[in-house]
């Protein structure tokens, strides 16, 4: 019996962890190879003079209290898989939630930079991850 309660509290729990989703773009050109390389979270849009292609939506959140610490290297792998160099317009907070009164998300615009080194992501204030 002990086995039993044991097995529905780690079901229940292990829905609280933090998640990420993509919304892939439509009518993208082609599908990106995924990479290994850093991902700059940007929370402007990119400077007017940089190329990019937006590949999708990255939403990420966790249903119990927490940090939005948490979400951004999830977010970050998932941009990773699709093929992106950065996540732009990143916006990240806390939101009521059903199992606790503050949880964090997370949401940004997932982008393929046409020349990467054309941009310094720390000098334009963000963070690679």
């Amino acid at each position: 019996m002990k086995s039993i309660y044991a097995v529905v509290l780690l079901a229940l729990f292990s829905g609280c962890a933090a998640r990420s989703k993509v919304k892939l773009s439509e009518n993208l050109p082609e599908k990106f190879p995924a990479h290994a390389g850093p991902v700059c979270m940007l929370k402007s849009p990119l400077p007017n003079n940089v190329g990019y292609l937006i590949i999708g939506q990255i939403d990420s959140s966790k249903r119990t209290y927490g940090s939005v610490s948490e979400l951004l290297p999830l977010m970050a792998a998932d941009a990773r898989n699709i093929g992106a160099d950065a996540i732009v317009n990143l916006n990240t907070g806390q939101k009521f939630g059903l199992l606790a009164w503050a949880r964090p998300v997370g949401t940004g615009t997932a982008v393929k930079l046409k020349d990467p080194a054309s941009i310094n992501c720390l000098s334009l204030g963000g963070e690679l991850r």
